[in-house]
């Protein structure tokens, strides 16, 4: 049976030939690498060339994004052992002397609201029979009575968290706002070896609302300066929790 003529050795690369094509290979496989890959994966730019093209760009995000996804996951697993689905949610019970007075103060302040003062009797004249007609005023929403807030700055591409130790069922309110930029933020939850998302947000300047837990454990904000300039954040809290914890 034929199938085919054997080479001659004339026809066959010297060995000359075939180390040039070796180096050349590894040449450019060590060029790709170092002008491709390392600036597009994980945001590493020897020559150069990763920034004039963008590459490193995109490889500092997924970096990012990657050591974003090990925090969360990391806070998680801490979450979950130490609240798991058999474990009793028990809120933190130590407070020092001054926050201690603190509350007291506050107790006071809200009885001296609640309680009205008892007016001296005053000798009145007596009212006409007819009288003229009143016009009905519209009642003026109260604003919300904050427990806590919290102010901090976060540089170009840093991230913080601030969490609420919140029994299921409970009502927070909530406000941040943003000086000097815009923020992104997570807002999301972990308890009972569960964990959620409320909402996402994206270059936000502000925001306002409540949280109601279905879960007993720690839920809040994972906030994220993606701007080039430094931003100030003041964050506000009120309503049903334990306390405020940051915890990144």
């Amino acid at each position: 049976m034929y199938n085919t003529d054997f080479p001659n050795k004339a026809d066959l690369p010297t060995m000359e030939k075939l180390v040039r094509s070796t180096i050349i290979a590894s040449v450019s496989a060590v060029a790709i690498l170092v002008t491709v890959v390392l600036p597009s994966e994980y945001g590493l730019d020897v020559t150069g060339f990763g920034r004039l093209t963008g590459l490193t760009t995109m490889g500092e995000i997924k970096m990012q994004l990657a050591q974003e996804a090990a925090d969360e996951e990391r806070l998680s697993a801490q979450m979950r052992a130490g609240l798991g689905p058999d474990t009793a949610f028990t809120p933190a019970t130590s407070a020092s002397s001054a926050e201690l007075q603190q509350l007291a103060q506050r107790v006071a302040a809200l009885e001296q609201l609640l309680v009205p003062a008892q007016p001296a009797s005053v000798a009145t004249a007596p009212l006409p029979t007819t009288t003229a007609p009143v016009e009905a005023v519209e009642p003026v929403a109260a604003a919300p009575q904050w427990r806590d807030e919290v102010t901090f700055t976060l540089t170009p591409m840093e991230g913080t968290e601030y969490k609420l130790v919140m029994a299921a069922g409970s009502v927070a309110t909530y406000e941040f706002v943003v000086d000097g930029g815009v923020i992104n933020f997570d807002a999301h939850g972990e308890g009972e070896g569960q964990s959620l998302t409320y909402e996402e947000g994206r270059g936000v300047a502000s925001d306002s609302g409540q949280l109601v837990p279905p879960i007993s454990g720690t839920h809040g904000w994972f906030f994220r300066n993606r701007g080039d300039q430094d931003v100030t954040v003041t964050l506000r809290t009120g309503g049903d929790y334990q306390e405020l914890r940051k915890l990144i």
